[in-house]
């Protein structure tokens, strides 16, 4: 059965993804197909059995799959650490194991500077006692977001909790287990490298050594992702190598027999996987190096294929929920492709440069579908950076972070010395990743792709790998490559061919944004950018600050594939509709800017509208009367005059024809302007509204709604928000419409899906009973 068990594990992730996915019909068939094709092979019987065992074992096996536990009733919950507590400016955060063994995530804001620093000594493995709230993890705001609570859900975190105190007088230390110590550890090491290390290199050395990347620039972590290095800064198959080869050659070289080594590192292992952080990729690697080690220990010989496969299968019946960590995808598929050439590539190319060249090619090639799925986009220069930066980081990166961190800790000036060496070098690598993002074509922005074109570009994909062992002919392996870029030139126009448009109003918390695309994108329009302004003083500067722009408007937009925006409308000045703009420049090519033909306030607007200006956008003052259409699509600005006094009234107000409805689009108009309006314009009727300045009272009158009759409502704010909208009194004068009303905060973002002009549907991120 030697180079089979592949095909249990294939069994093992199909049962898994049709039981989350609930495709009960496709899955029996699955099993009939697999049945049959295991009865074509000569090992038939044993692989038939062990393949339906595990396939019926995941699928119906409802431990894995059980509904999360009902909220917990009671306000106080007893258990114990485990995971490294995490700080980000007053916020502290950790895993909690109950005593019923329900897994809680805690958040804390500590109220003083005191009370951050003392709680800073926090441990894994503390058992506390705390009082407070259960709430559940929030869900995805918005179309194509992170989905938290999924991800909480993964590791089987149904559920938050948030004390009204925290104290280590709440807190106790009854003993600890080994586990325990080195988790320990390693929050003590990172501790040290975050107190001591230069800022350009203590981020990197924490993710090599310690698989934690929360110490990084993030710029520079977005130049890893973006330029397709990431992998690099991975705990993997190449650290693990990398530590454990150092390893043996220093103990054999200080009179260790092999057997002992070989003892030595495989108790060494597991505690290594642990001290880097236990992701996929990791655990992957030592597992695999487990196997072998143990098989040369035992004088069997181990089919790479079949010892991966063993790994796979283990780490799925640990928790299947693995099968959605994007790091396990990456890692076992990048593994199985490179184990399946590695024969060819060693017998058909003995240049150790054109090695790593085709070893890089295939692993960008395998992962290309699944790092677009993930992050939209990739980079041209990903594979000549991988042939610089590989050598850079096994040979001098990875070896001197170890280096440099062993040094300071046994004698503390000599790893100062070294600080200074590894961080010059350091900071000229990431200068080298910033000039690589401003090269022409560092990111080539695809958008997300449907299931079934993932399952074209595997197809294409594989068809190109099987043409290329079979041939050693260049020309050969390129004509088979045709046909995974013509999956890709369709992927890159399939906005351009398909005949749907959507008007979405993005969730941006207490702001707007409204995202317009007509069929077949022969336009893409922004009306406001959102940005939430925030009142509350941080005691403690935050590391990772929340940006709409950066962490909601931008997904959006490379979600959607959208390279240009044809025209970026900032209705007025507030910055809860423009702030986000910041994260456009430069990032999303925006052909014509309009603004109100009112006067300027404030630096903020200026040095905006002069952001784009030096990129080439083109900036248009309108006024109350400008038109465009684009076929059937027409749009009319019907305010500002350029004589309001109030910025809420000099917002640009837009009547607009879209998928057989009509739309008025309001920004922040108020009582005065909402007059101005109708006394302008006094025979106009409206379908869809949005709602002015985010439903205060003093926007959306009844003489407004008299006059208009929409039948749709649209309120962009935010929840629990400090002002009280939407306002009880404007909520009641669109009930009284019977208006369907649509609300951010309740709902989520908000999509009118339709094709050409004869109408479509609304849709919400969040189902409202």
């Amino acid at each position: 059965m030697s180079g089979k068990i592949y095909i249990l594990t294939l069994a093992t992730i199909s049962s898994i993804i049709f039981r989350i996915q609930g495709l009960h019909s496709v899955s029996i068939c699955l099993l009939l197909a697999l049945i049959y094709l295991l009865y074509k092979n000569k090992y038939k019987y044993p692989l038939i059995f062990v393949s339906i065992t595990l396939f019926v074992y995941f699928y119906v096996n409802p431990y894995y799959f059980t509904p999360p536990p009902p909220v917990p009733s009671q306000n106080v919950i007893i258990g114990q650490i485990i995971s490294i507590p995490k700080y980000n400016g007053t916020k502290i955060s950790f895993e909690l194991k109950t005593i019923d063994k329900q897994r809680v995530e805690v958040n804390y804001f500590a109220k003083t500077i005191d009370e951050l620093n003392n709680l800073k000594t926090l441990k894994y493995g503390l058992n506390c006692s705390l009082q407070g709230n259960f709430k559940d993890p929030p869900m995805p705001k918005n179309f194509y977001s992170f989905d938290y609570k999924s991800y909480l859900a993964s590791r089987n975190i149904f559920y938050q909790f948030s004390p009204v105190s925290l104290s280590l007088k709440n807190c106790t230390d009854n003993g600890i287990s080994p586990f325990s110590i080195i988790q320990r550890s390693r929050q003590t090491g990172v501790q040290m490298i975050k107190d001591h290390f230069p800022d350009e290199s203590k981020g990197i050395v924490t993710a090599l050594i310690f698989g934690d990347r929360g110490l990084m620039d993030s710029d520079t972590l977005k130049s890893y992702q973006t330029l397709g290095i990431i992998h690099l800064l991975a705990v993997s198959g190449l650290h693990v190598g990398l530590v454990t080869s150092s390893l043996y050659f220093i103990l054999i070289r200080l009179g260790m027999t092999k057997e002992r080594t070989v003892d030595f590192l495989l108790v060494i292992l597991p505690i290594y996987v642990i001290l880097a952080g236990g992701a996929p990729s990791v655990i992957r690697a030592s597992a695999m190096l487990v196997v072998i080690l143990l098989s040369n220990k035992a004088r069997l010989k181990i089919n790479p294929l079949d010892g991966i496969s063993v790994v796979c299968i283990v780490l799925l019946l640990i928790n299947p929920n693995y099968i959605v960590h994007i790091g396990f995808q990456l890692s076992f598929l990048v593994s199985y492709q490179l184990i399946i050439s590695a024969s060819l590539i060693l017998t058909r190319y003995s240049n150790w440069l054109i090695q790593l060249s085709v070893v890089t090619i295939q692993a960008q090639l395998i992962s290309f579908p699944l790092i677009i799925y993930h992050f939209y986009e990739v980079s041209l220069w990903s594979i000549p950076l991988n042939l610089i930066y590989i050598p850079f980081i096994t040979f001098f990166a990875l070896p001197f972070s170890f280096i440099v961190f062993i040094s300071y800790i046994i004698i503390p000036p000599v790893g100062e010395f070294f600080f200074v060496l590894y961080d010059f070098v350091i900071e000229i690598a990431h200068n080298g990743l910033q000039v690589g993002m401003k090269l022409p074509l560092s990111t080539l922005l695809f958008g997300k792709p449907p299931i079934w074109l993932v399952v074209c570009y595997y197809v294409a994909i594989g068809y190109l790998f099987y043409i290329w062992e079979k041939s050693n002919s260049i020309l050969t392996i390129l004509k088979a490559s045709i046909v995974f870029f013509i999956v890709a030139l369709v992927h890159w126009n399939l906005p351009y061919l398909t005949s749907e448009g959507e008007v979405t109003m993005i969730d941006v918390g207490q702001g707007d944004s409204i995202y317009i695309e007509l069929p077949k994108r022969k336009a893409v329009y922004l009306i406001d950018t959102g940005g939430i302004v925030d009142f509350n003083q941080e005691l403690v500067p935050k590391e990772r600050v929340f940006n709409i722009g950066n962490d909601v408007l931008l997904p959006f937009l490379q979600a959607k594939g959208v390279r240009k925006i044809n025209k970026l409308i900032l209705t007025h000045g507030h910055y809860d509709h423009i702030g986000g703009a910041e994260a456009i420049v430069g990032k999303v090519a925006v052909e014509t800017l309009l603004y109100g033909a009112v006067p300027l306030e404030g630096e903020i607007v200026k040095d905006l509208l002069n952001s784009f200006v030096t990129l080439g956008t083109e900036v248009v003052y309108v006024k109350q009367g400008d038109y465009w259409s684009n076929g059937n699509s027409e749009f009319l600005i019907m305010a500002p005059y350029g004589y309001e006094q109030k910025l809420n009234d000099q917002s640009i107000v837009i009547y607009a024809t879209l998928g057989g409805l009509k739309w008025l689009f309001t920004g922040d108009l108020e009582r005065d302007g909402e007059k101005q309006l109708i006394k302008i314009y006094p025979n106009f009727s409206v379908d869809v509204l949005k709602v002015g300045h985010h439903g205060s009272n003093t926007s959306t009158t009844s003489e407004l709604l008299d006059r208009t009759k929409p039948s749709v409502a649209l309120i962009s704010v935010g929840k629990n928000n400090l002002y009280g909208h939407p306002h009880p009194e404007t909520l009641a004068r669109l009930e009284n419409q019977r208006m369907m009303i649509f609300r951010t905060d309740q709902h989520g973002a908000i999509r009118y899906v339709f094709k050409g002009n004869g109408g479509g549907s609304f849709e919400t991120v969040i189902e409202v009973p």
